[in-house]
């Protein structure tokens, strides 16, 4: 019976244990494969699984459609908007676009759970999320802070070396989600320590004078930048690689 007690008592102290060392997700993240797709999720995750087995990236890009549609590699089954202004910021640098098109937060946490950050070690991991949690989930600011809280610690589980640039949730040309998207980004901001993470708000430079909502020329429709757009943002995003890593050499880009 004494026996017995104590193999009970060491089961229990080690079921603590890995309760203790389990991740908590918030329980509004989802971490799940993308379902709303029309291109191919599935596989161009596999692509970007391919790619990494033998082209090891100095910078990796997590995005939805803005970023999927924007440039680079993998290619696209959807047509590209700005592939100028994307090959002028990152130069020769090799870069894998891990923009999925429809993707929450939450399908990006999927997709780095399940290998895409595997076997490589790229000096900066952009980020570009959220809109699609406003715009189509309805998720509020709190819910969107707090997802893209777990996806930066996972990210810099996976990726220890790499800093981290999280970029704000640009403006739409809806009215009722601009307040959602000005305190998500506030709440992005917060997580920056300007040593492993930092963040920056190019969305700013997209916005209508005296508005918050985005200027129709920087924009192709409501959500989605047009190549006018994408320059603004890759000249700011230039600025803020060549602060944070020394070894950058993409343009010096002007909007």
């Amino acid at each position: 019976m004494k026996f017995i007690r104590t193999i009970c008592a060491v089961a229990a102290l080690f079921g603590a244990a890995g309760m203790l060392g389990a991740e908590t997700l918030p329980e509004s993240l989802k971490s799940e494969p993308h379902q709303r797709d029309s291109y191919g999720w599935a596989a161009r995750h596999a692509a970007v699984l391919e790619r990494h087995k033998t082209l090891k990236p100095d910078y990796v890009f997590f995005g939805d459609s803005i970023t999927h549609w924007w440039g680079g590699e993998p290619g696209s089954v959807m047509p590209v908007v700005g592939p100028d202004s994307w090959a002028a910021l990152f130069g020769k640098h090799p870069v894998t676009n891990c923009g999925f098109g429809f993707d929450y937060i939450d399908n990006a946490y999927y997709r780095v759970e399940n290998g895409e950050l595997d076997g490589i070690a790229p000096r900066v991991i952009l980020v570009n999320l959220g809109t699609n949690n406003i715009g189509h989930r309805g998720d509020n600011a709190k819910i969107c802070g707090d997802n893209m809280a777990a996806f930066v610690k996972l990210l810099r589980k996976k990726s220890p070396q790499a800093k981290i640039l999280l970029i704000g949730i640009y403006p739409r040309r809806e009215a009722k989600f601009a307040e959602t998207i000005e305190a998500a980004n506030r709440l992005y901001a917060a997580l920056a320590d300007e040593k492993q993470v930092f963040f920056v708000n190019p969305g700013t430079l997209l916005l209508a004078p005296e508005s918050k909502l985005a200027d129709p020329k920087m924009m192709r429709d409501r959500v989605h930048l047009n190549a006018a757009g994408y320059r603004r943002i890759a000249a700011e995003l230039s600025r803020m690689l060549r602060k944070i890593d020394p070894q950058y050499e993409g343009k010096e880009l002007k909007d």
